[in-house]
């Protein structure tokens, strides 16, 4: 049988299967979302019933989709990079989180529009698809939604996989069901890897040969946030209190802080003025970590409640050993004020996240040992000797009074840290000479044809 005949019935089981698996979560993601249901923008674009002032008459949008902070921020120099070379071109952004969303809002505001991306059900892509009419769709990192892919080669939509990477844990499952995952990547015009390894893999589960190009990872392009009027602030109330060292902990997970703040207290001990900026991950957490502060009986004090006013500011942060920072998109220009930072998702097998924001300021780093969804990254800087990885809280307890007590040992990670981001950078001027190759040309450039015929 050729392959090609057998498409629509594994994308029949696709779909059932991922029906069923919406049924089976809808009670919990509703528990989650019990303080939003109200939003009825938000389901009606997971329907994907966009908004009437998206709709195009003619082909030729570019739409974007990254799933959620870290894939907006990897992106965002080639967004901006595409508006400035192709001012002809709308550009169109999605997300499946709202944190995603509110990440492109704050760091992207000139795109033409922003959605939250619909269900993988055939019926709902193709509502969006007649609404935007994209001549391209650039997917982030590995958001490989069988039904998405499929219309948009049916509606001729050229398929661009930019970051490409294939984790640890992910790889065994999608070998699994090879024969599908064949299918799914073939519907990709080019994928663009973060690695050679990730290549590999990719070729590995069914893609061709000439379809893989290593590109490199696109968040070593990206550039934080300098310091805004709140950092700034800050800044001058941690100095005006006399509260040094300042340590972050980055992006922490479920069952992590707890770890952390063991760790911390071995820092407090030596370091009476020291200050912890503690920012979880995920929002739906912050109640949960400030409950967990005040349980310990640690001074703390919420972002949300601190006076914009810098002497009442300074009063605050005084007497406080944690700030929590129950924000969105703030975590970026906030890696400058700190003396070290630890990288969360790392005491916890949750897979890591991003080390390039820290190493853009040229800070000293540490890691647990769970990083695989970062594998390359974290190897890297360990060959380079621009980060430190610790095997749990006790160790990072040691490993961060050490590195506290030696101020050039300080200073030659950050500056090892810097020096990989700047060898490893270039990334967005890879992927921008393949784009060019379709978008050099004018708007209607007839590619629905010449892909619907394929």
């Amino acid at each position: 049988m050729n392959p090609q005949d057998s498409r629509p019935a594994m994308l029949l089981l696709y779909s059932f299967v991922f029906t069923l698996g919406v049924i089976l979560t809808a009670p919990y993601y509703l528990w989650r979302l019990r303080g939003r249901l109200t939003a009825l923008t938000d389901w009606r674009e997971r329907f994907g019933f966009l908004p009437a002032r998206f709709q195009r008459t003619e082909r030729g949008a570019i739409w974007i989709h990254a799933v959620s902070v870290g894939e907006t921020l990897a992106v965002s120099n080639l967004v901006r990079a595409l508006q400035q070379r192709y001012p002809d071109r709308e550009l169109f952004l999605s997300h499946v989180t709202t944190a995603g969303r509110e990440a492109g809002e704050a760091r992207l505001p000139g795109v033409t529009g922003r959605f939250l991306l619909p269900l993988d059900w055939a019926m709902c892509v193709r509502r969006a698809f007649r609404r935007i009419r994209p001549a391209l769709l650039v997917v982030v990192e590995t958001e490989l939604w069988p039904n998405l892919l499929d219309v948009a080669r049916a509606q001729g939509t050229r398929i661009l996989l930019v970051n490409g990477r294939i984790s640890n844990r992910s790889f065994p499952r999608y070998r699994l069901v090879r024969p599908f995952m064949r299918r799914v990547l073939a519907t990709i015009d080019r994928i663009c890897a973060q690695s050679e390894g990730d290549a590999r893999r990719f070729r590995s589960l069914g893609a061709a040969e000439n379809q893989v190009v290593v590109a490199g990872n696109l968040k070593f392009d990206a550039q934080p946030p300098r310091l805004g009027e709140f950092a700034q602030h800050l800044s001058r109330a941690l100095t005006a209190a006399g509260r040094a060292p300042v340590i972050a902990a980055a992006s922490t997970m479920a069952g992590e802080e707890e770890l952390f703040l063991s760790a911390w207290e071995k820092v407090r001990q030596q370091y009476a003025r020291a200050l912890l900026i503690l920012a979880p991950r995920h929002p739906s957490r912050f109640e949960a970590v400030a409950a967990l502060l005040a349980a310990k009986g640690l001074s703390f004090i919420r972002r949300t409640s601190l006076a914009p006013e810098p002497l009442q500011l300074m009063s605050q942060i005084a007497p406080t050993d944690v700030l929590l920072l129950d924000t969105i998109g703030e975590l970026a220009g906030l890696f400058e004020l700190a003396d070290a930072v630890f990288m969360g998702g790392s005491l916890v097998p949750t897979g890591g996240h991003n080390l390039l924001e820290p190493a853009y300021w040229g800070k000293p780093i540490l890691f647990g040992p769970y990083m695989h969804n970062f594998r390359d990254v974290a190897q890297l800087f360990l060959a380079k000797n621009a980060a430190v990885e610790i095997s749990d809280a006790q160790e990072l307890g040691r490993a961060l009074v050490e590195l506290l007590r030696a101020p050039e040992r300080q200073r030659q990670l950050g500056e090892a840290a810097r020096s990989v981001l700047d060898e490893q950078r270039g990334a967005t001027e890879r992927v921008l000479k393949i784009l060019a190759e379709w978008l050099d040309s004018p708007v209607a450039s007839g590619r629905v044809n010449e892909r619907t015929a394929e």
